[in-house]
């Protein structure tokens, strides 16, 4: 198999290269890039509610996996979760104070990483690219 014709494969090498090398250089702050993904969509709707639910769907994972990630971010004093005063069925997660002091750092990492990425590109190629990827993130969905 030619690596660099198998697209499904590169998109793959290239989620586990984004993955290990951030993982690398996000242990100095104790969490991984599933930690500091959760962490930065947080950040984004800190002035929102936002349930388990949510972000169940906003990455497309399962129950059990956010789950995890959130017990261990609760564990680690990033986040805290309270039962929904509405719907005591929901759970509802925010930013810890704690995460405030690091969020600067974390954030800015996921940008420079972003950048990083992208750096031999020009503007027109990124718009390219993330048209071109969200058609293929409609064409796996639509797969049976």
């Amino acid at each position: 198999m030619d690596r660099s014709t198998n697209i499904s494969f590169l998109i793959k090498l290239i989620g586990d290269t984004i993955e290990t090398k951030a993982n690398k250089r996000l242990k100095s702050y104790g969490i991984t890039l599933s930690q500091g993904r959760i962490l930065a969509y947080l950040y984004e709707r800190r002035t929102e509610k936002t349930s388990q639910k949510d972000m169940e769907e906003y990455f497309q994972v399962t129950h059990p996996t956010i789950i995890g990630i959130l017990k261990r971010l609760e564990s680690k004093g990033l986040i805290s979760s309270e039962i929904d005063e509405i719907d005591k069925r929901v759970r509802n997660i925010s930013l810890s104070p704690d995460f405030e002091i690091k969020s600067s750092a974390v954030l800015s990492y996921q940008k420079e990483m972003e950048d990083q990425i992208l750096e031999k590109m020009s503007d027109a190629d990124t718009r390219e690219l993330k048209e071109y990827l969200n058609k293929l993130l409609v064409n796996v969905e639509q797969m049976e």
